[in-house]
């Protein structure tokens, strides 16, 4: 009876201890923070790129910029809604840049800072998706 005695305390334990991990796994999977969503593929970014024309306009210190952009969507309603309002993100793009001298525009920050000014200014306008990134794909200043 000893022995019965023994491997009924053991395997209790052992369910108890499984039971334990079991439930500390589940924890720490479900209260963790959620890391970041890992960079689209080239394909999964091709569908949600859209490009602007060229452009050419002065900027205020009577330089003029030629610059060129990649609009990443958040989806594809918003690259479809990004197309269809083109016409508008150009707008906003030639009041950002007229409003800027070469110094502003020159260097990484200054793209950073257009870039982000960009993105918000078109985000205010759009209602079906959101804008994720501008990339400056082309720019000279003259």
């Amino acid at each position: 009876m000893g022995k019965n005695k023994a491997i009924t305390i053991m395997l209790s334990m052992l369910v108890g201890i499984s039971l334990i991990g079991a439930t500390g796994y589940y924890g720490f999977k479900q209260f963790s923070p959620k890391t970041e969503a890992s960079e689209p593929t080239a394909e999964e970014l091709d569908k949600l790129l859209v490009e602007t024309n060229e452009m050419s306009t002065n900027l205020a210190d009577q330089s003029y910029v030629k610059i060129q952009f990649k609009i990443q969507a958040n989806n594809k309603d918003g690259k479809h809604e990004l197309e269809k309002r083109l016409f508008q993100v150009n707008n906003l793009i030639i009041y950002e840049i007229s409003s800027k001298k070469t110094e502003e525009l020159s260097g990484q920050k200054g793209l950073i800072s257009l870039e982000n000014k960009l993105k918000t200014e078109i985000n205010k306008i759009m209602q079906d998706g959101k804008v994720v990134r501008v990339y400056t794909t082309q720019k000279i200043i003259q």
